[in-house]
């Protein structure tokens, strides 16, 4: 069995809208229990923009007992804010920070791109989170290596697009360089390409499957796996890609995973009764037992 390293961005649940650790905890560690090496806090799936650093660094905190199974994502539009968080995952001797590049704002210089990598790295190893997309920049090898030319401190990429192309151009050119899947339906493929690992936002909730994956990536039960995640990804798009995810924990999981916050709204009771009803059609489907 091949293992590559997982990396599940941890949503974050919300109780009267503020963080609730205690909730964050039972799930994060029912995650790592699942398999799973990694917890990705403040990205994308724990609606990281929309944290403020006294939340994040709140995140990190709750989870400092288990240091070497953290990451936090420090990425903003305030490089010293993020330079503060790096310091703070310092002290805290987690496993790395990530960083998403600055967004919205386009036409930012690519040299200013590579300093706000040097300047993050500069306080504490650092995994590029390059999500196109969302940012508008996409930060290939060559970026990359312009950012370790100038004692940039980047230990990996999250790789969040659909690109294979660029995702093996780094692969192959960047020396001494961890590099991550980002889309759930990759898993497989990361496998298979012999790349470093994956980073799984539907692992919140089907951290079983992908040890399926994992176990079966050479055969065709791997694709079996992977198509069925494939599609529990897509009805998570179909109620709301964030929201839908806390519903998924508990039919998945049985971990009350709290709610999302505003203006991440909670799905409807009717919602949630037609998705529990379409994912156990899925897991008739492909005869998966929970």
């Amino acid at each position: 069995m091949k293992n590559l390293e997982s990396i599940i961005p941890l949503i974050t649940p919300f109780s009267n809208n503020r963080v609730n650790k205690q909730i964050a905890l039972d799930h994060g560690n029912d995650v790592l229990k699942g398999g799973m090496k990694y917890l990705f806090l403040a990205g994308t799936t724990g609606i990281g923009p929309a944290l403020s650093t006294p939340e994040k660094l709140e995140l990190l905190d709750a989870f400092s007992y288990i240091p070497d199974n953290v990451i936090l994502q420090v990425g903003s539009l305030n490089l010293g804010d993020s330079m503060d968080m790096a310091r703070e995952a310092k002290k805290k001797k987690i496993h790395a920070v990530a960083a998403i590049p600055p967004y919205y704002f386009t036409g930012m210089k690519r040299e200013w791109l590579v300093r706000y990598y040097v300047k993050i790295s500069s306080e504490y190893p650092t995994i590029i989170y390059n999500y196109p997309d969302t940012t508008g920049y996409n930060i290939t090898y060559d970026i990359v290596n312009d950012i370790k030319k100038e004692g940039g401190n980047v230990i990996g990429i999250k790789e969040t697009t659909f690109n294979m192309n660029d995702i093996l151009n780094t692969k192959m050119y960047v020396d001494d360089f961890k590099v991550y899947t980002g889309p759930d339906q990759y898993i497989l493929s990361a496998f298979r390409l012999n790349l470093d690992g994956y980073v799984s936002g539907a692992g919140n909730y089907g951290y079983k499957i992908i040890k399926n994956i994992e176990e079966n990536y050479d055969n065709e039960n791997g694709d079996k796996y992977q198509f069925l995640l494939n599609e529990l990804s897509d009805l998570s798009r179909k109620y709301g890609t964030i929201s839908s995810i806390y519903n998924m924990v508990g039919i998945m999981t049985g971990i009350n995973a709290g709610c999302p916050r505003e203006p991440f709204f909670k799905i409807s009771e009717s919602d949630s009764l037609q998705l529990k009803s379409e994912m156990d059609l899925l897991f008739k489907k492909y005869n998966y037992q929970l």
